[in-house]
């Protein structure tokens, strides 16, 4: 049996039919250098995208969670990841481990880690990282001298470098050195849809998850050495990657959702199989692609892929809801993320970002119940108004050409 793998009945039936991850092949991929790696953040993409694959390729999988009834889940019963598209079966992950955080156990983890990864959504790192100081410290404090390197797991640019500063906050100057010294901060970006994370009968963490997807990291401050097998691709330029990560994999993604909600769609699915709207998703993204291949000069990975992401986009047994993926529509808004990011690239090269603008305009409407940041939104339109919120949230000026086109687009679907 390959500890911390799954189920050893099933795994040459999985490693060779159930991952169908994009350009990948999981046959043969069990890794020569087993490594102890720390997910912090159990969650639908730390199980279903991260701990699965980790688990898959035989490395020490150890999950760190806030909450004690997924720790002891996860420690007495593993957990499955049911993909949904081409190819769809259950994967039963099993002999990984759980710690709570913060506490004892899990800065003991993270003194005898080879990796971590966080996968805990932005407005949730500042908090983590006050906890992984905390950590590291007491590993460098232990005196133990093997390098560690930290994945920031995040769709945020520049997730490496903002967690490490977060975390070097934490840390008295007189161990700042040995971190520098001993510990890396890079970022890693997975695509895969993960839509849904339910407890089953027995009371089983059931991942759904769509059967594609990469992992892709950074290599710029990598400090140890591993196997690098499917999902997981190091990449060099990896701010350009996780930009166009963001402005055509996930603009995509939240266009759909923004103009399904104003439909009254309940799932990504149905508001793709709309004609209006599977239009829209089509037109933002390819504006988010030329404006990218304009700056770059070339397409990188997804520009290559929309093809397959619109699959998944459309993928029904995913049952990817309108609400999880329009959640937080604030963060969405921000200057450089996926809606007003692309729209600003594109008007740079001279780009009609008339589908980005779209979306956009419709991001402003999301009144999703239970939402906070739905919610905030909406109080801070009735309040201030567009033009005041568009200059709090997204950073643009009442005489900005793309403040102007949002409020614009949305006069004309009153």
């Amino acid at each position: 049996m390959i500890p911390g793998s799954v189920n050893p009945e099933k795994i040459m039936f999985i490693l060779s039919k159930v991952f169908v991850f994009s350009s990948c092949d999981f046959a043969g991929g069990i890794s020569e250098l087993r490594v102890r790696v720390i997910i912090v953040g159990a969650g639908r993409v730390g199980l279903g995208a991260l701990g699965v694959a980790l688990a898959m390729q035989g490395h020490e999988v150890v999950f760190a969670a806030r909450r004690e009834s997924i720790v002891n889940s996860i420690n007495q019963l593993g957990f499955d990841v049911a993909t949904k598209g081409a190819v769809e079966t259950v994967a039963e992950v099993r002999g990984v481990r759980a710690v709570a955080m913060p506490g004892e156990d899990f800065a003991r983890e993270v003194a005898a880690a080879d990796q971590i990864y966080t996968s805990v959504r932005p407005d949730n790192l500042p908090e983590i990282a006050s906890v992984l100081a905390e950590a590291i410290l007491y590993r460098v404090r232990s005196d133990v001298r093997r390098s560690l390197d930290v994945f920031c797991c995040e769709n945020l640019k520049n997730a490496g470098s903002q967690l490490e500063r977060l975390v070097f906050a934490g840390i008295p100057f007189q161990f700042a050195q040995a971190v520098q010294d001993w510990v890396g901060f890079n970022a890693a970006i997975s695509d895969r849809i993960v839509s849904a994370q339910e407890t089953d009968e027995h009371g089983r963490q059931v991942i759904t998850a769509d059967a594609m997807g990469d992992v892709l990291f950074d290599t710029l401050q990598v400090k140890g050495d591993f196997d690098v097998l499917p999902p997981f691709k190091g990449v060099d330029n990896f701010p350009a990657s996780i930009e166009e990560k963001l402005y055509i994999l996930n603009c995509g993604h939240a266009v759909c959702a923004y103009l399904g909600y104003q439909k009254g769609y309940k799932y990504i699915h149905e508001a793709m199989n709309d004609e209006a709207i599977n239009r829209a998703v089509v037109g933002a993204m390819l504006e988010a692609q030329r404006a990218l291949h304009s700056k770059h000069g070339r397409t990188l990975h997804y520009g290559n892929l929309i093809n397959d992401i619109l699959a998944s986009f459309s993928n029904a047994a995913l049952m990817d809801t309108i609400a999880r993926v329009g959640r937080d529509p604030v963060r969405k808004l921000q200057a450089d993320d996926r809606l007003i990011g692309p729209a600003k690239l594109a008007y740079r090269y001279s780009i009609e970002p008339t589908y980005l603008i779209q979306g956009c305009a419709a991001a402003l409407g999301f009144a999703q119940e239970g939402d906070p940041q739905a919610a905030e939104l909406q109080k801070l339109i009735r309040e201030k108004g567009v033009e005041q919120a568009l200059d709090f949230v997204s950073q643009l000026r009442p005489w900005n050409p793309i403040s102007k086109l949002i409020r614009e687009e949305m006069t004309a679907k009153r």
